[in-house]
């Protein structure tokens, strides 16, 4: 408490009437007068506030006078508060020197007196007065003194931070690789620091007295020399030079270099002085250079880069637009070309880009703009060009991407899709011409690559539709759009059908039947193939449990499953969901998975299988022959059945023999595995009557019936108890040898390693490659280097007249054919 406020004194009696008494007796405008009951009251109120004085009476009940003021003087905050006790006069001398003993200053005898009790109470407030003048004086004292160190404390400092800042401006000026000049008003050199020399090839005293124009001969540099000293001239100053400037600066020799330049003045015993600061920026420009080379460069093939092809192109359809003038913007994308990467390494198809990037560039021409946006992917601007002249260029491209590059020993051939929009005819702006030549581009790859396509408007029509037909797929199942209709697969011996596959459909309430080979591929490019797979394999299972409770327990059913279904980690704890929410008979149902998803992920394929397979859930692989899956790798799946690709079986009625080959042989491999094997898309006798003189197990198309709704499959294929298809075939040669089921593949790459002279550890190498397995496998395997096994497979596709593994595997395939119709006398 300040001595400016109330003092506080605190009265401390358990008797009311006597506090009233002894308030009467004090009482003034300058004291805040607090009265306590007990002891225990007393003590609270000194927990919280500061009392000049306490006059306390000595018997109290509970907590009495001597006890309370123990308390007081054993508390650091209260042991200095004066203590003024009230007692009886009957008190016996040892009570009053027990008082004294634990703290008391005084005593008052009662009944009180008044006068005395006053004169004392002031007493005591003009002691406390005092004490407060004194701890504020002190207080006084000592913020000044502190400030009086303070301030002597940051005199020293600055008087040490300027000796410092005198030595560091030395030091800086003497060691700095700028050069640093001092010159009066009139431009004449007054002094240098050593960098001088070094950098403008002038010692100190050939520069100093002489006019700093001397380094100063460029005519941007001259003016601005001229404008600053005219300033200082004029004004006493050179405000508003201050700055930093990029000028030439001229060396002794004569030779000039790109400085930034630093003008400062300053007022020194009434004269102006000005300083001069040349630094050497030359290399510093050279790195922004190359810096922004590399911001809009590939750093592979040095071509413009996506973002330099953006701002170019918006600057030519700038340009274009004013003189009314063709642009046209070609997308090249190669193809395969991640095939030939994953297959020979990184390295191989850098030089493949790097080569690529070359043959363009001797391909356009000089106006033209050529860029590399992205992996395989090239983009060119065509300024001044017509559709006409685009499509020249064009073809010239195609021509020089077509003939073979020859790489570290490899000679590989790869072709290129292009697509082309042109300006102002298929988009006036960046954006719809960019899109608009990605649309053509697509549709080049679609129609078979190594193609061009110019794109027209019909291209942005079926864009929409898709764009329509994604939103749309995502309500299908809430809407109730989607149905499951059945195929029968009949048996080639029997002529009873064994299995349905079923397959989805979607009734659009606009478009009407939406053909699946239009939203499959958009469900799987969205990720809705999952969910729309989900429904359909929940459907089946409710379809082929309603099959089994109206008594129809002979029929299986097969469900197609694409890659991106596969690859889902919880696909085999779904599945099994399903089946136990129907009550199905897992064993009646099938998966088909086509072969192209086999090759994405091995192990994890393999795994996935292997768990539905102990479900008891019978696994096909579909459209078999159109993919790149090896032989031996067949052997390895746990797989029931082999479905052969329609494309095969509808291709063994053509003259040529290449067809039936490859059919033979899938159904021969496909035994030597114990697998059974489905032919799709039969539609005439000629191929039913193929396949089961070649034991085709069960067969699929139009010959039998297209794909059906639930209730005309029922009536046609369950109900009809008898009902059986006609699938006799008259021939002598209908039994077949055993000899020809037996695995081929050994039998085919011995008549190759004879017919091309193969050496052992070449046919060594190219088993294993048909395998799957790729170089540094091999190379694990055979304990060899990659670099040997690189140069094993280049030599073997060198003697058979391959380029890639898929051609050699076909190779294999004819050998296998060879063998199996030498057995069966074809």
């Amino acid at each position: 408490m300040g001595c400016e406020e109330k003092i506080n004194i605190l009265l401390v009696d358990d008797r009311p009437e006597n506090l009233l008494a002894i308030e009467a007796i004090i009482e003034k405008d300058e004291y805040n007068l607090v009265k306590a009951s007990s002891g225990e009251e007393a003590l609270k109120y000194l927990f919280n506030d500061k009392f000049a004085l306490i006059l306390l009476d000595v018997q109290m009940p509970g907590m009495d006078g001597f006890t309370t003021a123990k308390f007081i003087k054993a508390r650091e905050k209260t042991k200095n508060i004066p203590i003024l006790f009230i007692t009886a006069n009957s008190m016996e001398s040892e009570h009053i020197f027990m008082g004294y003993s634990v703290g008391a200053i005084d005593y008052i005898l009662k009944p009180v007196d008044p006068l005395i009790l006053k004169t004392k109470v002031e007493g005591f407030v003009d002691i406390y007065k005092m004490e407060c003048k004194l701890v504020q004086q002190a207080d006084l004292l000592t913020a000044k003194t502190l400030k009086l160190e303070k301030a002597n404390k940051e005199l020293s400092e600055t008087t040490a931070k300027l000796r410092l800042s005198e030595a560091l401006s030395n030091v800086i000026s003497e060691t700095s690789k700028d050069s640093m000049i001092v010159l009066d008003k009139d431009g004449v050199i007054l002094s240098v620091n050593p960098s001088c020399e070094n950098e403008l090839q002038y010692p100190d005293k050939e520069l100093i007295g002489k006019n700093i124009r001397i380094l100063f001969t460029n005519t941007e540099s001259k003016l601005y020399l001229k404008n600053i000293f005219r300033t200082a001239l004029n004004y006493g100053s050179i405000q508003g030079y201050e700055g930093h400037k990029e000028l030439y600066i001229t060396r002794k020799d004569g030779t000039s270099f790109l400085a930034e330049i630093q003008f400062g003045w300053k007022f020194i015993q009434e004269e102006t002085i000005i300083a001069c600061t040349i630094r050497d920026i030359t290399e510093q420009k050279n790195n922004e250079a190359l810096i922004k080379h590399m911001a809009y460069h590939d750093f592979l093939t040095d071509l413009p880069n996506r973002r330099s092809f953006n701002e170019t192109l918006i600057d030519h359809l700038k340009k274009a637009r004013e003189a009314n003038q063709p642009v046209a913007i070609m997308f090249l994308n190669m193809d395969r070309f991640k095939y030939i990467n994953d297959s020979l390494g990184h390295t191989i198809g850098d030089l493949i880009l790097q080569e690529t990037s070359d043959r363009l560039r001797r391909t356009v021409s000089d106006q033209d703009f050529l860029a590399r946006v992205g992996g395989d992917e090239f983009n060119i601007i065509l300024p001044k060009t017509n559709r006409e002249n685009a499509l020249e260029v064009a073809d010239r491209i195609l021509d020089v991407l077509q003939k073979p590059f020859l790489l570290d020993e490899y000679e590989l051939y790869i072709s290129t899709s292009i697509g082309l929009s042109i300006f102002p005819y298929d988009g006036e702006y960046f954006n719809e011409l960019v899109k608009n030549a990605g649309v053509a581009l697509n549709q080049a790859k679609e129609h078979g690559k190594n193609k061009y396509h110019v794109f027209h408007t019909g291209m942005n029509m079926q864009s929409y539709r898709s764009f329509l037909m994604q939103n749309d797929l995502w309500k299908a199942i809430e809407r109730d759009e989607l149905e499951l209709v059945y195929q029968p697969r009949v048996d080639v011996v029997t002529g009873k059908v064994e299995c349905a596959e079923a397959l989805l459909r979607w009734n659009h309430p606009s478009w009407g039947a939406v053909s699946p080979a239009e939203f499959i591929p958009l469900a799987e490019q969205t990720g809705q193939i999952v969910e729309i797979g989900d429904w359909v394999f929940r459907t089946a299972c409710q379809q082929l449990k309603h099959w089994e409770e109206n008594g129809y327990n002979s029929i299986r059913l097969s469900i197609n499953f694409s890659a991106q279904q596969f690859m889902q980690k919880d696909l085999p704890s779904r599945l099994k969901r399903s089946i136990m929410e129907t009550n199905v008979s897992a064993n009646r149902l099938e998966i088909e998975l086509t072969e192209s998803a086999l090759v994405k992920n091995e192990e994890f394929i393999i795994n996935t299988l292997r768990e539905i397979k102990e479900m008891g859930i019978t696994i096909s692989i579909d459209d078999f022959g159109t993919g790149y899956s090896s032989l031996q790798y067949l052997s390895r799946l746990p797989i029931n059945i082999l479905k052969i690709d329609k494309s095969f079986v509808h291709g063994i009625t053509d003259e040529t023999n290449e067809n039936r080959l490859i059919t033979s042989t899938i159904i021969s491999l496909a035994k030597s595995l114990n697998l059974s094997v489905v032919a799709e898309g039969v539609e005439t006798k000629e191929q039913l009557e193929f396949l089961s003189l070649h034991h085709c197990d069960e067969v699929q198309g139009y010959l039998f019936s297209p794909p059906v709704k639930q209730e005309p499959f029922e009536k046609m294929f369950l109900q009809e108890k008898d009902m059986v298809f006609d699938v006799k075939v008259q021939h002598e040669n209908r039994i077949m040898n055993q000899e020809r089921f037996e695995n081929p593949i050994p039998f085919a790459l011995e008549k190759l390693k004879k017919k091309h002279s193969i050496s052992t550890r070449e046919l060594e190498v190219f088993d294993l490659l048909l395998d799957g397995l790729g170089n540094k496998e091999i190379s694990q395997k055979l304990f060899i280097s990659e670099h040997t096994v690189k140069n094993h497979v280049t030599r073997i596709f060198q003697k058979l007249n391959v380029t890639d593994r898929a051609q050699a595997m076909a190779m294999v395939y004819q050998y296998c054919v060879n063998k199996s119709n030498s057995v069966i006398g074809i």
